[in-house]
């Protein structure tokens, strides 16, 4: 995650201060909590993770924040509809980390569905994904495992299953 994709998480642009941030995330936190929308906890994972991606790096976000306007807009939208897409595909099951969604589960069926989404396909992970468009990974980056990923965005593993796999736990 950069500085970008952390304020676009909150929406956010322009000069920022501290107070503007902790506003934002209030309410996100209020918007997205587990008891007002079906889709909170894997959407306060984003949110979390912006949060303390921002307030980690508060000397730096005016400084380096895109001065590209296109490059400004609500991340945050975007992943819900994913994520309600997600939920009505059975057998189906997505994990935010970061602010990516990676997609396990019977996904073979749904192989169309999830290109035509935007959603890519990890070879080395056999998982799809799903990321910010303006993300880039370099080549040199190191790979990490999802084990690694969940470490370093301290998300504990729970992944929110769709379909017959919901049915089955409330039975």
């Amino acid at each position: 995650m950069n500085i970008q994709e952390a304020l676009n998480i909150f929406g956010l642009s322009g000069e920022l201060t501290e107070d503007d941030i902790k506003k934002a995330y209030k309410k996100a936190a209020l918007k997205y909590h587990p008891d007002r929308n079906p889709l909170g906890a894997e959407l306060m994972k984003a949110v979390n993770a912006a949060y303390d991606f921002l307030m980690q790096n508060l000397s730096n976000i005016n400084k380096y924040q895109s001065a590209d306007k296109q490059a400004h807009y609500n991340y945050t939208e975007e992943l819900e509809d994913i994520l309600s897409m997600l939920s009505g595909l059975m057998g189906v099951v997505y994990e935010v980390i970061g602010n990516w969604v990676w997609i396990s589960g019977d996904t073979k069926k749904h192989k169309e569905t999830l290109h035509t989404a935007g959603c890519k396909w990890a070879f080395k992970k056999k998982q799809w994904f799903y990321r910010p468009e303006e993300h880039k990974s370099t080549r040199n980056r190191k790979e990490h495992t999802i084990d690694e990923i969940r470490v370093m965005y301290g998300t504990n593993g729970q992944k929110a299953a769709t379909g017959w796999q919901r049915v089955e736990k409330r039975a």
